[in-house]
């Protein structure tokens, strides 16, 4: 039997999984995350990318039902271009988080503190997101939407001893339930009228406007809280600093994109049609995020919260191109909807590198200087030229000036 590129993110999901497994026996042997864990990662972030790339170089799409799940809902597994590139973009950011994560770790090494957790729920929080995007049922979805949100919650809740910390993670997890519940009331519409839980039955689901409204509504308020869509962006500026910094740079360089990819998928695959309205509310929330995330960017001095800001303002600019996408579909322009869905996944990709990177370079600092506030930082260049060199480039990118992927 030949290997498709679904095999490969099969393997993917399993390298993940053992990869969070093998933390486990961090308490007899302290070295199984630096010489097992990460390495696993790393190998399922390359397969992940490898399928992606794959499935977008041939441009097909390849399902497959497992036996798990429910005995009368087994879980549908699949993989097209679109579920392709946020797979690949998935795999992009692990792959350097699994190199970056040996070296990071180390001062938790020293000081004693537990791995256990940290290696096991950051194996989970990759296999979650894998899984969400390749989802092809709302059932196993939300099983991957909920590994993913309850990973990363004791992700952010690493530093536990710290009563701030743990207020952030308690925030994260309030506003990542609702927006659950918000997920799986929309999925619940769509299901109702398409008599079933798999996505293919639910595109073929006839739906008034009014049903069709408030499914669209749903899914936005469900996954616009994931993605730290304004106003319901609370959770990203307190959860994204607490965090460890490789952990920093999943949510922000990779999760909230998987956010994006269910906002995609339910609008433009699952709904029968896009209504322009639609894109005109998102157009303006997009708006509203790209100008109050950079304004209160402006306002901070703490280098990771001014990082989780920035998140916001970029989260805003890939929402305008989907709102411009969908204005141009719901009015019969399906090349310019075209256009401005390609605006939103280019943006995406650029915004998953270049703000992982700044994340990273970012815990570089805070390992070596001990300090947040970037007013009483200077001089880094002479002590750490390589990480100034690296951060710099996120800084230009991010400040979109040419030539680099963020002008």
């Amino acid at each position: 039997m030949s290997i498709s590129p679904l095999w490969l993110a099969f393997a993917a999901l399993g390298s993940a999984l053992l990869s969070g497994c093998s933390a486990l026996v961090c308490r007899r042997w302290p070295g199984a995350l630096v010489w097992l864990g990460f390495p696993l990662l790393g190998l399922s972030g390359g397969l992940a990318l490898s399928a992606g790339a794959w499935t977008l170089w041939q441009g097909t799409a390849f399902e497959s039902r497992l036996p798990l799940g429910l005995p009368w809902l087994p879980w549908h597994l699949g993989l097209d271009p679109l579920a392709g590139f946020f797979l690949a973009l998935i795999g992009l950011v692990t792959l350097p988080v699994s190199l970056y994560g040996p070296g990071y770790i180390r001062e938790y090494r020293d000081s004693g503190e537990p791995l256990t957790q940290l290696g096991l729920c950051t194996g989970l929080f990759v296999l979650g997101m894998e899984l969400v995007v390749l989802a092809a049922d709302a059932f196993s979805f939300l099983i991957g939407w909920e590994l993913m949100s309850l990973a990363s919650y004791f992700l952010v809740a690493f530093h536990h001893t710290d009563s701030h910390n743990r207020r952030a993670a308690y925030i994260y997890l309030l506003m990542a339930e609702i927006g659950a519940i918000a997920i799986l009331l929309a999925y619940a519409v769509l299901a109702g009228f398409g008599g079933g839980f798999d996505f293919d039955q639910m595109h073929l689901a006839s739906l008034s406007t009014g049903w069709a409204t408030t499914a669209f509504l749903l899914a936005l308020a469900g996954f616009g809280m994931k993605a730290g869509m304004v106003p319901l962006h609370a959770w990203l500026p307190e959860a994204h600093p607490v965090a460890p910094s490789y952990i920093s740079a999943l949510m922000s360089g990779v999760m909230l994109k998987v956010a994006i990819y269910g906002l995609i998928r339910f609008t433009f695959d699952l709904l029968p049609a896009v209504h322009w309205g639609w894109g005109l509310t998102v157009m303006l929330l997009g708006s509203l995020s790209a100008l109050l995330g950079v304004l209160y960017a402006l306002m901070q001095h703490d280098i990771k919260r001014l990082l989780a800001y920035h998140s916001v303002e970029n989260i805003g600019i890939i929402l305008i191109g989907l709102g411009l996408a969908m204005v141009y579909a719901g009015n019969g322009l399906p090349r310019l909807a075209v256009l401005g869905l390609l605006a939103a996944l280019y943006h995406t990709l650029n915004h998953a590198i270049f703000k992982s990177l700044l994340f990273l370079g970012a815990g570089a600092i805070l390992q070596q200087t001990r300090e947040r506030d970037m007013e009483r930082m200077g001089g880094l260049i002479h002590g750490m030229p390589h990480t100034a060199f690296f951060f710099l480039i996120g800084c230009i990118s991010i400040s979109a000036l040419p030539p680099f992927n963020g002008f």
